[in-house]
């Protein structure tokens, strides 16, 4: 009978050990990624280019972790609003969200990250060689969020204007 609750007890926590490896695992939040190519600064270029894939959320936007890391750092994408002024709202390249550490950078304020118009370094003049492909099952933003996000746009530029 001791063996039997010895067995039980080392199978208890054989499925507490698994269960809680299974929720240090991130859960991608859906079925999108990205492909990024280009960039014409050779350090950053080996840094962001690859696939990446929806990782977590942030300010209402999906984040995107590519899917080797570099240099034991992550390489995310993510999306920054204005609660920190309008000059860190877009989106960013960097390895955590919110870090002071990042790549490149784009204004842009849409539902997904955009395809041109980024800027490496995130200071730096816009790179016309860098792409960001979003693909997945539901093809990224709805009609109508890409819309609303061209509409924000246009309204900042006239605000900036």
């Amino acid at each position: 009978q001791q063996a039997a609750q010895q067995q039980q007890a080392a199978q208890q926590q054989q499925a507490a050990q698994q269960q809680q490896a299974a929720q240090q695992q991130p859960q991608a939040a859906g079925g999108s990624g990205l492909s990024v190519q280009g960039c014409q600064n050779a350090t950053v270029g080996n840094i962001v280019r690859g696939t990446y894939s929806q990782y977590s959320e942030n300010h209402q936007r999906a984040v995107y972790r590519r899917s080797e890391q570099v240099n034991g750092l992550d390489v995310l994408v993510y999306y920054w609003d204005d609660r920190d002024g309008p000059n860190f709202c877009g989106w960013w390249f960097g390895p955590k969200v919110g870090g002071d550490q990042v790549w490149a950078y784009n204004s842009e304020r849409s539902m997904t990250p955009p395809s041109a118009g980024w800027r490496v370094p995130y200071d730096g003049p816009q790179d016309t060689t860098f792409s960001v492909n979003v693909s997945g099952a539901d093809g990224g933003a709805s009609p109508q969020q890409q819309a609303y996000a061209q509409q924000q746009h246009a309204q900042q530029q006239q605000q900036q204007q």
